[in-house]
């Protein structure tokens, strides 16, 4: 399914740019490096789970039906 590859690419896509942003500002402490582990993962989680698969169009249920 298309979509999954989507939202698989874009949750990677969050997580390095959080990881990266991260270590560009050189955060050495524990506690933020945990907090910025909940902000790269917490929003994909609810992105996944929230995200539905749009439902078929007429023409493609037609098709399904066809083949």
């Amino acid at each position: 399914m298309q979509i999954d590859y989507v939202k698989a690419a874009l949750i990677a896509v969050w997580i390095l740019a959080v990881g990266t942003l991260g270590a560009r500002f050189g955060v050495t402490s524990f506690a933020v490096w945990a907090v910025l582990a909940v902000l790269s993962v917490v929003p994909p989680a609810l992105m996944w789970r929230l995200w539905s698969v749009p439902s078929p169009t007429m023409s493609e249920s037609i098709r399904d039906v066809l083949h």
